[in-house]
């Protein structure tokens, strides 16, 4: 037996026995969360609150052995510690498993993983830095079960593959790939950085930038000196929408993180001010409408006094905030939108920052306990203060400075810590933060983490999205792709009709269909609604994710407007700058296929611009 087969026999060996342990523990623990359900009911109440601990934990710890059923490590290290002259081999994974001396990759220990053999040293939880000898290194890929990679190198020895299985898989959805065992070292150290104060990861769609915020959350939320300061419960992640939320709410449980409260702004506004209504982006009938209504809102939003809340007028405090900067037109339609019981983002943010005026705090209306003279625990309801250990904010730069404030107001003055994710160089909305001192954030630079953007849109596409004049690198190793398909059509039927037969043709796995403006997508959805594979969503919504194919719709129908009158010299380059920005993110969603359709080409289009 050569050196290679020995080293995959032993892996192979060590590999099942681990299997029989994880999943006889796995066993026990099940038994065990059994028995305590089955008794909960009979306990006191005070030890029920205690018992519903110990179930949590207990659910929580089965989810981690479910993974390591299928996944136990991902690298072995022989290495000898400082003053201790005995080897041990240890393993690292996502979730720990001491019985095997298997350790999560949040401990101190595992960025040896990165190390080449010989002289390695971390920084302990205490502060002090433990010194080893990393004699060798193992590096596995173990996929449902089995073995598809290893490769080894030790000391004097180089790195070579020991075993390599084809493979092929897709997952289908959101979900997080398995990525932990390939983080560079670089960017562990950015996950790993000191917890307190706020953290800046920037950078365009395909960059990577929400996969390493993620980890950074879930280090934080499990490295076991920082775990009791960022439990799940205290940490909140703000997402644009739905779709985003559902995205999270696969990728978190995937890092061993199920409790973390991941809102919108509009569900965090709306429960905190006890209000019922419906979230609207921007009101209005046409584009010019939406803009000046919006337009004057932020007016108001600067300038506004001290108002009185309540939660059963919340339109009539609305209407005395802007009530001096609307004309008869806008005071018409904010009438017609006070009917209807929809709020947007500037509307929530003025009831907000009332509120927290009004209040001295933002709170929510929850129940709790209070322990009585005689022990036992009194359940009441009232506002409880709201306080993070973390915020996370998706894609920052879409928020209004108000709204970062509010939402810091809420972080623990202890760690302060804000995770902001994004690119400021995407301003996709009216009135949004453009520097880090319009909330007052001191963002030293050593915490602030730009990332480039991995190129996997064609030359094709990169090469149409430059002779629109915008300034894009172009990669010589990018593959060339299809030409970009540009369609003049004057009917939505037309277009429908089109990208149909782009369906035929195309072999894709996802498909975006893109228009500025959610209401002109209506049809769309219903034509498309049967095939899984076809996203329709508005270029805004579109920010952060990428398609095989994208097709925008409706080019020409909505042109740019015109903002030339000197009263609007603001909002007409507030605008332009914005729908420069808008397009470029609408374009670049794009990987092998671009289809660009409407009632005229959008080169025409943008020299208006």
């Amino acid at each position: 037996m050569n050196n290679k087969e020995k080293i995959l026999f032993v892996a192979r060996e060590h590999l099942a026995e681990v299997f029989v342990s994880i999943r006889k523990n796995y066993k026990e623990l099940q038994k065990t969360l059994k028995l305590s359900e089955e008794r909960f009911s009979s306990l006191s109440y005070g030890d029920q609150i205690v018992e519903r601990s110990v179930i949590a934990f207990g659910k929580k710890r089965t989810d981690e052995l479910e993974h390591l059923k299928t996944s136990p490590y991902f690298v072995r290290c022989d290495v000898v510690f400082q003053n201790d002259e005995t080897e041990s081999s240890i393993y690292f994974a996502k979730f720990g498993f001491d019985k095997e001396s298997i350790y999560s990759w949040v401990t101190p220990a595992s960025v040896m993983r990165f190390e080449k053999p010989g002289d390695v040293c971390y920084k302990r939880p205490d502060g002090t830095l433990q010194k080893a000898r990393l004699l060798r290194k193992d590096q596995y890929m173990i996929v449902e079960g089995k073995l598809k990679f290893l490769s080894s190198e030790a000391i004097d020895e180089p790195r070579e593959l020991v075993y390599e299985e084809y493979f092929s898989t897709q997952k289908s959805g959101f979900i997080l790939p398995e990525i932990v065992a390939q983080m560079e070292k670089a960017q562990d150290s950015v996950i790993r950085a000191y917890h307190a104060g706020p953290f800046l990861i920037s950078g365009p769609a395909g960059s990577g930038k929400t996969t390493l915020a993620l980890h950074r959350v879930a280090y934080l939320a499990q490295s076991p000196d920082l775990a009791q300061i960022y439990a799940g419960k205290s940490i909140v992640v703000f997402v644009q929408d739905n779709g985003t939320k559902e995205y999270f709410s696969h990728l978190l449980p995937e890092l061993g993180i199920s409790d973390v409260k991941i809102t919108t702004f509009f569900e965090w506004a709306f429960e905190i001010l006890g209000v019922s209504g419906n979230a609207v982006d921007r009101y209005g009938s046409f584009e010019r409408e939406k803009d000046l209504y919006e337009f004057q809102k932020l007016k108001a939003l600067k300038k506004m006094s001290k108002e009185t809340y309540g939660t059963t007028n919340t339109f009539s405090v609305l209407e005395k905030v802007y009530a001096t900067h609307f004309d008869e037109k806008q005071k018409a339609l904010f009438r017609r939108q006070s009917r209807e019981n929809l709020y947007d983002r500037i509307d929530l943010t003025v009831l907000l920052k009332i509120f927290q005026k009004n209040n001295g705090e933002l709170s929510v209306v929850r129940d709790y306990y209070i322990e009585q003279k005689n022990g036992k625990l009194k359940k009441k309801r009232g506002p409880i203060k709201l306080e993070y250990s973390l915020a996370v904010i998706d894609e920052f730069q879409n928020y209004l400075p108000d709204q970062l404030k509010l939402v810091k107001a809420c972080i623990n003055k202890k760690t302060q810590a804000a995770l902001y994710v994004g690119d400021m160089a995407q301003q996709v909305k009216l009135g949004t933060i453009r520097q880090w001192e319009e909330i007052e954030e001191k963002m030293e630079q050593e915490r602030k983490v730009v990332l480039e953007k991995v190129y996997r849109n064609t030359k094709n596409i990169l090469q149409f999205i430059r002779k629109l004049g915008y300034v894009i690198e172009i990669p010589e190793q990018l593959r060339i792709g299809a030409e970009v398909g540009e369609y003049v059509l004057e009917t939505k039927n037309a277009e429908i009709g089109q990208i149909e037969k782009i369906i035929k043709k195309s072999k894709f796995t996802s498909m975006g269909i893109l228009a500025k403006e959610g209401e002109y997508l209506a049809d769309f959805r219903k034509a498309f609604l049967a095939n899984q594979k076809i996203h329709v969503m508005t270029m805004n919504e579109a920010q952060g994710v990428e398609f095989d194919v994208v097709v925008l719709v409706g080019i020409g129908r909505d042109l740019p407007v015109s903002y030339e009158d000197g009263a609007h010299i603001e909002l007409a380059e507030g605008k332009k700058r914005i729908e420069k920005d808008l397009l470029y993110v609408a374009l670049t969603r794009a990987i092998s296929e671009l289809h660009v359709m409407g009632k005229e080409k959008l080169e025409d289009i943008v020299r208006i611009c």
